[in-house]
């Protein structure tokens, strides 16, 4: 049997593979569960066999495996059995008690330092009989920041930005689906042709390491591109390249350099990932600028943004029927319009249709399963709606989004402690998923866990002032912001943020900084900003109800007042117009 263990999240497996070859390639004998511990339905008889066996065990921490449940079950048995622990970090992370109390007191050796994780097995008593490959790690762990910067537009007329920006919106696309990499969205770069500073300080603070820099020629018919990936830190370029060709050549000229960004980086791809690379949605230039508008807008969530997303969806939609990625974003759009303004049926309806139809034009077009599984959550389908999200995540595990839909819909029913699995998962695959976080942090609020909810608050918070920094305009953005921080224990900066919030235009937006206020014992003002919420057409009656009777927003005490009865009075009328507006439909 081998002389070490590994024990890792399969969510970390390329990363537990790659440290397995390093030490195989030093002359070590190493165990390795090929499937990973979380892939397989129960904990078999040959790991508890490798465990008995080794020498020494490594326990490889990351987000991922710090709360695995089978994690702590084979650290446990090592430590049982008194085997030597090496715990590796793939990255710095807080253990929770589980873990802290066997791995106390062992120093913890980074993943990315390959000669301190042999010394540490030297010392160990497991010698390497010679040196590893140093490489392979430290170009593979974590992941490759990545933005494309705006093309230059030097075409003789000077007038084909709409062309510049489809091309860096499809490269943004086509590199979004390599798990290596964390490539800034569409709209970061869309504002950095504002930005006025150095391009050094801006990858400083926005912790990017690589550029694509490019510049296209269209004359006609032919178009030249010129590309070139930037490693800010050396200040080399990778490589630079030149392609020609017409707009046929348009999408394969893309993918070109989308492989190329991939080599550059040395990034290894298995075949679905290359699958991913060159998959395209649409061969209609004009039709992907009006999705990428829509996408934009969508983004914003507020009421006139879903509007005007919905508009250019069905537009995208009209001039390629077969664009399924605009069937999925107008679905979303409509149950999002559902949800916060219009409560109309028909919109979910429609809503449905299109993921039916987006399945039979494609039927392993997995993300559809998101905005099906709320359209039967609004329709009181419950049972439908949780079997769709199970049914995406089964087909789809490793997707992030497909644990974020089975959470949201738990938290939209109330069952915030189911939600928060969920949740955590998403975060795992997606630590930088900004809804997944705070609604993370709101289910464990809402479980009464303060602690939990605490650490899940203070790891969102840098993620969200980074897209705030980005995006100062983006309202529910610093919504979510306030309340983090004073999930987070902040005392003054919460209020502070809820009263710029008060100016705020967006319904949701308000109606959620009310309940901050509430929150922050300031009651007045959270009832006034209710109010406010009421005006700008806010419409989810369930969460409005419970806000005028809750304690836990902090107004219960007011009841009785002018105040609060002439809002209640509004949330009665607006009751009545929606119960008015089902009979009639």
């Amino acid at each position: 049997m081998s002389d070490i263990f590994i024990s890792y999240s399969s969510h970390d497996r390329e990363k537990a593979k790659q440290l397995t070859e390093l030490l195989v390639s030093a002359g070590l004998s190493v165990w390795i569960d090929q499937s990973g511990i979380e892939a397989a339905t129960s904990w078999s008889k040959e790991i508890v066999d490798a465990i008995d066996l080794c020498k020494a065990f490594i326990v490889m921490l990351s987000p991922h495996s710090i709360a695995s449940v089978n994690i702590v079950k084979e650290v446990s048995l090592a430590a049982e059995q008194k085997k030597k622990i090496l715990p590796l970090d793939i990255e710095p992370v807080e253990l929770p008690s589980e873990l802290r109390y066997h791995l106390a007191g062992l120093q913890r050796t980074s993943m990315s330092n390959i000669d301190a994780v042999i010394r540490a097995l030297g010392k160990l008593g497991i010698e390497a009989t010679q040196a590893p490959s140093l490489q392979l790690v430290k170009e593979t762990v974590g992941k490759k920041s990545l933005m494309i910067l705006p093309f230059e537009d030097f075409s003789p007329t000077a007038d084909n930005e709409w062309f510049t920006n489809g091309i860096v919106g499809e490269l943004i696309q086509s590199l979004s689906t390599v798990k290596a990499l964390r490539v800034m969205d569409a709209q970061t770069t869309k504002e950095f042709k504002s930005y006025k500073g150095h391009l050094t300080v801006y990858a400083k603070e926005m912790g990017i390491r690589y550029f694509v820099q490019g510049d296209v020629r269209k004359f006609g018919d032919n178009i030249k591109i010129n590309t070139r990936l930037l490693d800010i830190e050396s200040g080399d370029h990778l490589w630079q390249d030149t392609l020609k060709g017409t707009m046929e050549d348009i999408f394969d000229i893309q993918e070109q350099v989308a492989a190329k960004v991939v080599e550059g980086l040395k990034i290894y791809l298995t075949s679905d990932q290359k699958k991913k690379l060159v998959e395209r949605g649409t061969e209609n230039t004009e039709v992907y600028e009006l999705y990428l508008k829509a996408v934009e807008y969508f983004a914003r969530q507020t009421k006139e943004g879903f509007q005007l997303a919905i508009g250019l969806f069905s537009e995208s939609i009209r001039l390629d029927p077969d664009y399924v990625n605009a069937y999925s974003y107008k679905a979303n759009a409509l149950t999002a319009l559902y949800r916060t303004y219009e409560r109309n049926p028909q919109l979910l309806e429609e809503a449905e249709s299109l993921c039916r139809e987006a399945l039979r034009l494609k039927p392993d077009f997995l993300v559809v399963y998101q905005p099906l599984s709320q359209v039967y959550m609004y329709q009181g389908e419950l049972s439908k709606a949780e079997e769709t999200a199970k049914e995406y995540i089964r087909k789809a595990p490793e997707d992030s989004l497909s644990h974020f839909s089975l959470g949201f819909l738990y938290s939209n029913v109330g069952q915030h402690s189911k939600a928060i699995a969920p949740y955590e998962e998403a975060v795992r695959l997606e630590s930088d998923r900004r809804a997944a976080l705070f609604n993370l942090t709101v289910s464990y609020d809402a479980t009464n866990e303060t602690q939990k909810r605490m650490h899940w608050a203070t790891a969102a918070l840098p993620i969200e002032e980074r897209h705030l920094k980005l995006h100062p305009d983006d309202e529910t953005s610093r919504m979510q912001y306030a309340i983090l921080l004073h999930f987070s224990g902040h005392t003054d900066e919460p209020l502070r943020e809820a009263r710029i919030l008060k100016s705020a235009r967006d319904g949701a937006t308000l109606y959620n900084t009310a309940c901050l206020f509430g929150m922050l014992d300031q009651k007045q003002e959270a009832l006034a900003t209710f109010r406010k919420a009421i005006e700008a057409g806010f419409k989810n009656l369930g969460v409005m109800k419970d806000f005028l009777v809750e304690e836990y927003e902090g107004i219960a005490s007011l009841i009785g007042t002018l105040e609060y009865e002439e809002v209640k009075l509004l949330v009665e009328k607006l009751e009545t117009e929606q119960n008015a507006e089902k009979t009639n439909v």
